[in-house]
């Protein structure tokens, strides 16, 4: 490494913690710490370029890893990678890919907003104390079978109910009630 005495920082060198200078490499990246009007740190590393690869400053208490150009690559190739955070945990990209082996999410409260949803899975239960669904429409198709087990239910349409099928039952164990205005039997 080479020293460059052009700028005014503290050196990050083991031995020297408060000496000015900067670390440089032979390929031309740079370590630097400097230090505000306020006595705040900020170690900065950059490639040949210029462009920040690290910083973190002591005033603001950020810490940002950058990959200008390529990919940025978190390994633990004999352990996992744990992301801890007090206050949360963002994600903001325009495409996001993961292959889960196994997926386990717990939280108080969960919202999201998509444009459109498609899923394809096996089996989907769901355990609830309330489902509340509201919608433009609603349209199901199922192949086979369609069957709600309720202990009570009831179809409410605030002007037609149409019930279409080349066959209809209607069991009950005691009453069944019809009642309208006009009723016609044909």
């Amino acid at each position: 490494m080479t020293r460059d005495d052009s700028e005014a920082p503290v050196a990050a060198q083991a031995q020297e913690p408060e000496s000015p200078g900067t670390l440089t490499t032979v390929t031309g990246i740079s370590a630097s710490i400097t230090r505000s009007a306020l006595d705040a740190e900020v170690l900065r590393v950059v490639d040949a370029d210029g462009r920040l690869l690290f910083e973190h400053n002591t005033s603001t208490r950020v810490t940002v890893i950058v990959a200008p150009e390529g990919d940025l690559e978190l390994r633990a190739p004999r352990g996992k990678v744990k992301i801890v955070a007090a206050e949360g945990f963002e994600l903001d990209t325009p495409s996001l890919h993961a292959k889960i082996g196994e997926a386990r999410v717990e939280g108080r409260s969960l919202s999201a907003t998509f444009e459109r949803v498609k899923s394809a899975v096996g089996v989907i239960e769901t355990r609830a104390e309330r489902i509340i669904e509201r919608a433009k429409n609603t349209y199901r198709e199922v192949e086979e079978l369609s069957q709600t087990r309720a202990g009570r239910l009831r179809l409410v349409a605030e002007k037609t109910v149409s019930l279409l099928g080349q066959r209809a039952v209607v069991k009950a164990k005691e009453d069944v009630k019809i009642k309208g205005d006009k009723v016609y039997l044909a």
